[in-house]
């Protein structure tokens, strides 16, 4: 796919992983659409970062966790940057959730934001991508899709889900869309965690180093302008899930 021009919706643009792609992609001369929930500011500040032309981008606000908010924001962005060529589902929320004191709340707030958000987006646009002939789905992931932590076993569940409504995505629109997902190790460390270990998580690569944000947004437009790969998980992580 020929990026330049096009449309881009990507979901929590305006923070972490999100704000790298957004920029990323914008920079490479597409037309971004910059969800945000809460971080209005993080959205306003990928804005300025990208540069260019502020009339090719827009700031869209969503809670995703809720269809009736993902209909309008589609809604919102095709009235003003037309149609949706591309789709970047990267929002999600990280917290420990330890066995034994998971809430009810916690579990529907992590599957909802995680997993149906990312269903119900894919759904709505994905089929006007069919029935255009061209599209192109990405979604972020994680390594402990396929190495879950005891601690976030919730978090993890949904990601492993991701994993699966990937893989049927790109069957279930082919052969006109092509579904991937870029599965990150460790880029950043977990927001308001205490258990995070920057010296662990260096040891359980095989490089020996953190990842970068624009490591995952250089592995995004690798799948935007490959025409021939759908249904793929590349991690994205230093060599951690073969160091495990």
């Amino acid at each position: 796919m020929d990026l330049n021009n096009r449309t881009v919706l990507v979901t929590g643009a305006g923070v972490r992983l999100g704000q790298a792609i957004a920029v990323s992609l914008g920079q490479q001369g597409m037309n971004v659409a910059l969800h945000y929930h809460q971080s209005l500011e993080g959205a306003k500040e990928t804005l300025g970062l990208i540069g260019g032309d502020f009339k090719q981008h827009g700031c869209f606000q969503a809670d995703l966790r809720q269809v009736s908010e993902i209909e309008l924001l589609i809604l919102q962005i095709e009235a003003q940057l037309g149609q949706i060529d591309v789709l970047i589902n990267n929002a999600a929320d990280f917290f420990p959730t330890p066995l034994g004191e998971v809430s009810e709340s916690e579990w529907d707030h992590l599957i909802s934001l995680n997993l149906k958000a990312p269903f119900f987006l894919s759904q709505l646009v994905g089929t006007a991508m069919l029935k255009r002939g061209q599209g192109k789905i990405v979604n972020i992931v994680d390594v402990a899709a396929e190495r879950p932590w005891p601690q976030f076993l919730p978090y993890c569940a949904s990601k492993a889900g991701l994993v699966t409504l990937t893989k049927g995505l790109a069957k279930a629109l082919a052969p006109a869309v092509q579904v991937n997902a870029v599965a990150p190790g460790t880029m950043l460390p977990p927001p308001e965690s205490s258990s995070f270990s920057h010296d662990l998580a260096i040891e359980r690569s095989l490089l020996k180093k953190m990842g970068q944000p624009d490591d995952i947004a250089k592995a995004v437009t690798y799948f935007l302008e490959n025409d021939f790969v759908t249904g793929t998980v590349l991690p994205v992580d230093g060599g951690r899930m073969l160091a495990s």
